[in-house]
């Protein structure tokens, strides 16, 4: 059997839970708008399926809020003992009034204002992840003014590439992230300028979507490296923050290739920080909530131009990014499938005034009728967090279930 979240039964899509399978037109009926629909059983088990793989390290997961930061979302992390990683003062406030304690949460992000460090400082965050020397020294200044200390993490670049879209790579010397090595030396300067930074731990993230596992072995390898040198240097490092970046098949529904990926690279890096005398820290995303989402949306017009047939729904761009912004590639599924016409391509389009406004292209569908529902598969992820009200389009419902 397939692992996977949405299945059909009779011709109807439905979500398993714990409790059985559940048709998704049972909770369209009652919704007069698109919808998102987060499964809690997925993302309990993708915590699992994580937490089982790490088990013998002495490890904290931390989730990346910005992939989902759904309230409801938050709240069931907190409970599955995750930690959260935040790249904004709004994110750290969020967190903190959805459950989370200051010494759950990492605040990471490349252009922290002098109040975003204010807030971490004050409320004692359990580590800042510093991102260049300017950031250091600000931070140094603000310990200094404030008469307080701030545990500092430093994120390095390992110029290291992955093969993902170029929007989201990180770890390599053309983005904007981290501190290169060569230049740790001034970091150590720094510190001991300023006695209130704790320069605790070291931390890299070299991308997101990524669906092979040597890049970010090599990754966690170049870090415990550095680590070891700043140890004889004398810095006590007691944390180790490997990132995130795992990443899903988004062409099926599936889970069984991604899930062994998870298992092999949690593998290597236990054999890799075996010997690690501290907490290794993790920031997974994506891996942790895309599969447990869809976009739930209804047909307005099916539309033939003369050239080529459309579908034209009331969702779009608007409230899922990814597909204008990345090109990226989501499943589109019908909530009922109708065997009574043949399959036909679409251009599936949505209602903003823009040609980019396209969530699936050249899509082999039985033709839909006015009012049916569409789902937009593995959308848990970098949907709802990155939707606006670009021509005032209302925002989706979102239902946890």
């Amino acid at each position: 059997m397939k692992n996977e979240s949405f299945v059909y039964q009779n011709q109807e899509l439905g979500v398993q839970t714990e409790n059985g399978w559940r048709s998704l037109n049972e909770l369209a009926k009652k919704q007069s708008r698109p919808f998102y629909l987060y499964s809690q059983n997925s993302i309990k088990q993708r915590v699992k399926n994580l937490s089982e793989n790490l088990n013998g390290l002495d490890f904290k997961l931390h989730y990346a809020m910005k992939a989902n930061s759904n309230a409801s979302v938050l709240k069931l992390m907190k409970s599955l003992g995750c930690g959260a990683d935040v790249v904004s003062q709004g994110e750290a406030q969020w967190a903190l009034e959805n459950g989370f304690t200051a010494q759950d949460i990492i605040f990471s992000g490349v252009a922290k204002s002098k109040s975003d460090l204010q807030f971490a400082i004050e409320n004692d965050l359990y580590q800042i992840n510093v991102e260049s020397l300017p950031e250091l020294k600000r931070l140094g200044e603000l310990t200094k003014a404030l008469g307080k200390k701030a545990r500092v993490g430093i994120r390095i670049n390992p110029n290291i590439k992955v093969d993902t879209h170029p929007y989201i790579t990180t770890g390599f010397q053309e983005n904007k992230f981290g501190i290169a090595e060569y230049q740790l030396r001034e970091v150590a300067e720094i510190v001991k300028t300023y006695p209130g930074l704790l320069l605790s731990g070291l931390s890299s993230h070299i991308g997101s979507q990524i669906r092979e596992v040597p890049p970010l072995i090599e990754a966690v390898q170049s870090l415990l490296r550095t680590t070891r040198s700043l140890i004889q240097d004398g810095h006590p490092i007691t944390t180790l923050d490997i990132g995130g970046g795992l990443g899903i098949d988004y062409a099926t529904g599936d889970e069984t290739v991604e899930l062994e990926m998870m298992k092999s690279f949690c593998e290597k890096a236990k054999d890799v920080l075996k010997d690690f005398k501290g907490r290794v820290m993790l920031e997974p995303g994506r891996a942790l909530v895309a599969r447990s989402g869809i976009l739930c949306t209804q047909v307005e017009y099916v539309k033939y131009n003369g050239h080529k047939d459309f579908i034209i729904i009331n969702s779009g761009m608007n409230h899922l990014m990814r597909p204008a912004l990345y090109e990226a590639f989501h499943r589109i599924l019908p909530l009922t499938k109708r065997s009574e016409t043949p399959e036909k391509l679409y251009d599936v389009v949505g209602p903003i005034c823009e040609s980019s406004d396209v969530l699936g292209r050249n899509r082999q569908l039985s033709p839909p009728h006015e009012g049916d529902w569409l789902a937009i598969m593995d959308s848990g992820a970098y949907g709802m967090s990155m939707a606006s009200f670009y021509n005032r389009h209302e925002f989706p419902e979102e239902i946890i279930i």
